[in-house]
């Protein structure tokens, strides 16, 4: 196995561990949390815990996605070699991972700290922030992804 090859294979694996979890928490466990949790210091600590620890996972697959990327970027001869749905990859992959960074620390910080506060109508009003924002990213995953298959194997039209 060659240096690009696995490099692919751990940025897909990195895609499927952070867009995978995004779609599983945002669109099956909030909402199953919200219909059977109705009070909101209960739900508020259990998604501050499921989101702390999904962050730490997405650290490490959102350095995997950063270094691996321009990785090959920089193995396919730098930016000035990049196929036009290969732009669209780096450029919306790029937006992603800020967008994920700006989760973590403007609204996943102040859930901690509602959290700490016991504030839980606070910390609830941000965990719907993240889910939000999320979304976002679950939008953009579908184009960034799409243009990754279409470098790979050539767009169908």
């Amino acid at each position: 196995m060659n240096w690009n090859s696995l490099a692919q294979f751990i940025h897909i694996l990195a895609v499927v561990l952070w867009i995978g979890g995004i779609v599983f928490m945002d669109g099956f466990l909030a909402p199953a949390l919200r219909r059977a949790l109705v009070q909101t210091q209960q739900r508020a600590q259990l998604l501050y815990v499921l989101f702390r620890n999904f962050f730490a996972a997405i650290w490490g697959a959102g350095a995997a996605l950063v270094i691996t990327g321009y990785g090959m970027v920089f193995l396919r001869g730098g930016f000035g070699a990049l196929s036009v749905a290969q732009w669209v990859m780096v450029v919306l992959g790029s937006f992603m991972v800020l967008l994920a960074l700006y989760i973590f620390f403007v609204p996943f910080l102040r859930m901690r700290t509602a959290v700490l506060r016991s504030d839980w109508s606070a910390a609830c009003a941000q965990a719907a922030q993240i889910r939000l924002l999320s979304t976002v990213n679950i939008v953009l995953a579908v184009p960034t992804i799409l243009s990754g298959v279409w470098a790979i194997f050539g767009a169908p039209f």
